[in-house]
C-alpha cells in the first residue's frame, strides 16, 4: 500500500498530497461577441466606460442554446479528446459555477451529458470566483490519497442572463461574460509529455473585507447588489499581489521565472496595476477578459488553459512554471502553482 503524506501549515493552510499532473485542458466562450459600446448603451452607462475605465474591449455571451451545461460539457469533451480518454475512464466530475443554480446540479448533470459511469462521482464546490482553485484541490485531495485516478475538473459560467440590466447596475453587471473550462487531472507518473504537475494550494478569508460585494435576492425576481468598485479594486490588487509572493514563498519558484500567471482577472486595467505591482511585464497574463468580461468562476480556468496552450507550444526543455491566484466574495483568497513534468 502507498502512503501518502498530508503536510499542513495552519498559517497558511497550506495543504499537499500524492503528485497530480494535469495533462489536458480546454475552454469555451459564449458565441455571441458583443462591443462593449453595446454593453454600455445596455446598461444605462456613459458611451466607452467599459472600454475606457475598465479596458474591456468586447464581451463573450451565450447565444439562444447555449448555457452552463453545454459550454462546460463542451469543454470537457474537448479535454477528454486532447488526452484521448473517454468518460467511462473518469472516476470523478467536479464543477463550480457562480451562475447556475438549478436542480439537477452542474456536476450531475454533466455527469449525465457525459455517459459518465455510474460509480463516477459527481460534485459541485463553490466559491464564485475562487471555485476553480477549490475544485483543483478537492480533486488533488481524491488523486492524491488513492480514492480516484482520474478526475475531470469544470467550470461554466453564464452571467449575461443573471446579471442583466434590470436586475443590476451597470458599474458591476457590465463586467461580465459567459465561459467556461475543463482540465482532466490524473495520478502523475514518469511519462515527461504528461503535461504539468500541481504544486500546493493555500487559502484563506479576509473577512475585513466582506462588504465591498454582496449580492441578495431581491423581491419580484430582481438583486440587490451592494458594490463599492473602488474599495473591492485596492483589496482586490493589494490581496492578489499578496497571494502570488506566498505562492512564490512557498514554492520556492521566483516570480521572474514564471511563464504564466492564471489569476483572476476583474478587469483588464486591474490585471496591468497588478503586474506592474508585482514586477513582471503584463504579457505573462493571457488577456481573457480584454475580448470575453469578467468569467467568474471560469475567469482562472480560461487563463490556466491559455497558459498551458502556449506552453505547449514551446520545446519542453524551455517550458516553465505557472502561478495561480484567485480571489471570491468575502473575501475568500487561494493560489497555487503548477510546473512542467521534466
Amino acid at each position: 500500500m502507498t502512503t501518502h503524506r498530508l503536510v499542513e501549515n495552519r498559517e497558511n493552510h497550506v495543504v499537499t498530497l500524492g503528485s497530480v499532473s494535469a495533462v489536458s485542458s480546454a475552454a469555451a466562450f459564449g458565441s455571441r461577441v458583443i462591443p462593449s459600446e453595446d454593453v454600455d448603451r445596455a446598461f444605462g452607462m456613459p458611451l466607452g466606460k467599459m472600454r475606457g475605465r475598465a479596458g474591456i474591449e468586447s464581451f463573450a455571451y451565450a447565444a439562444e442554446g447555449e448555457n452552463e451545461l453545454t459550454l462546460g460539457a463542451g469543454s470537457a469533451q474537448e479535454a477528454l479528446r486532447a488526452a484521448s480518454c473517454g468518460a467511462q475512464q473518469l472516476d470523478w466530475i467536479i464543477a463550480t459555477s457562480e451562475t447556475h443554480h438549478d436542480y439537477p446540479s452542474l456536476a450531475a448533470q454533466l455527469h449525465c451529458r457525459l455517459l459518465a459511469r455510474e460509480d463516477c462521482g459527481a460534485l459541485d464546490v463553490g466559491g464564485a470566483c475562487l471555485g476553480l482553485l477549490n475544485a483543483l484541490a478537492v480533486a488533488q485531495s481524491l488523486i492524491g490519497s488513492g480514492q480516484a485516478q482520474m478526475v475531470a475538473v469544470v467550470t461554466a459560467d453564464v452571467h449575461s442572463r443573471t446579471l442583466s440590466p434590470g436586475r443590476v447596475a451597470g458599474e458591476f453587471g457590465g463586467l461580465f461574460g459567459d465561459g467556461a473550462s475543463a482540465f482532466l487531472l490524473r495520478r502523475a507518473g514518469g511519462d515527461a509529455g504528461e503535461g504539468y504537475r500541481l504544486g500546493n494550494f493555500l487559502f484563506g478569508c479576509a473577512g475585513q473585507y466582506a462588504a465591498a460585494i454582496q449580492v441578495n435576492a431581491a423581491k419580484e425576481g430582481g438583486l440587490e447588489v451592494q458594490f463599492d468598485g473602488e474599495a473591492l479594486s485596492r483589496a482586490a490588487i493589494t490581496r492578489l499581489e499578496k497571494v502570488l509572493a506566498a505562492v512564490e514563498l512557498r514554492s520556492g519558484i521566483p516570480r521572474a521565472a514564471v511563464g504564466g500567471f492564471a489569476t483572476h482577472q476583474p478587469n483588464p486595467r486591474l490585471v496591468a496595476l497588478l503586474a506592474k505591482q508585482c514586477g513582471v511585464s503584463p504579457e505573462v497574463f493571457p488577456p481573457i477578459a480584454k475580448t470575453s468580461g469578467n468569467l467568474g468562476s471560469s475567469m482562472c480556468g480560461a487563463a490556466l488553459h491559455a497558459c498551458l496552450q502556449a506552453a505547449a507550444r514551446q520545446p519542453r526543455g524551455e517550458r516553465k512554471p505557472i502561478f495561480l491566484a484567485s480571489l471570491g466574495p468575502g473575501l475568500l483568497f487561494g493560489g497555487g502553482w503548477l510546473t512542467p513534468h521534466d
